[in-house]
């Protein structure tokens, strides 16, 4: 029935129609045009976030590779010159001994210890007692150096120990430090509002 009278409808009647549909075609064009413009800034956006996320961790890796490959080339653990040292055995007093005497004779330096190695194994336990002796009479030496060695160690305990105070400390600051930001901002977007809408009446 309305199809019937849209035909019976002559040009000149038509043309309010043709107007009001090309109008509305019009907006709803612009809206779909600005709708794919937002859509794809928005698909930018995330490419160049993406990207810039990518890029940053192409650099932490590279930055770790490069500390990682210059921490191989350092020695594994750096020797702490305040660590005491630990006590020489009866063994050692011995090749100490002996590597002066070999020196002098001008033995090659690498065939020393393979040589006092040798006479090691060979000495009878009346030979070694003197060495024993000389560790022996060294046991206050050793027990001075296991005092420094737990001291030392206790020294080094206290000081990681307050490091991890100081860095729990920190946190704690800067977590009061972010919650009071965040209220500050809450309040701020509150006072926005507020005042926005009593602007608006």
């Amino acid at each position: 029935m309305v199809g019937a009278k849209w035909k019976s409808v002559t040009v000149e009647e038509n043309k309010p129609y043709e107007g009001i549909y090309h109008a509305g075609k019009e907006a709803y064009l612009q809206v779909i045009a600005k709708e794919k413009r937002e859509t794809e800034s928005m698909r930018l956006l995330e490419d160049e976030q993406k990207q810039r996320t990518a890029m940053e961790l192409l650099e932490q890796y590279m930055q770790f590779k490069q500390e990682a490959e210059k921490d191989g080339k350092k020695n594994k653990k750096e020797k702490d010159p305040l660590k005491p040292k630990h006590p020489m055995s009866a063994y050692l007093f011995f090749t100490n001994d002996r590597r002066v005497a070999l020196a002098a004779r001008n033995k090659n330096l690498l065939e020393v210890p393979k040589i006092t190695s040798e006479e090691w194994k060979n000495m009878t336990e009346e030979q070694k007692r003197h060495y024993e002796e000389v560790c022996f009479f060294g046991v206050s030496i050793i027990i001075e150096r296991i005092l420094q060695m737990e001291a030392y160690k206790q020294k080094k305990d206290e000081e990681a120990g307050h490091f991890m105070k100081e860095e729990e400390d920190h946190m704690k600051l800067q977590k009061q430090e972010a919650l009071q930001l965040l209220k500050k901002e809450k309040t701020e977007n509150i006072i926005k509002v507020f005042s926005f809408t009593s602007f608006r009446f």
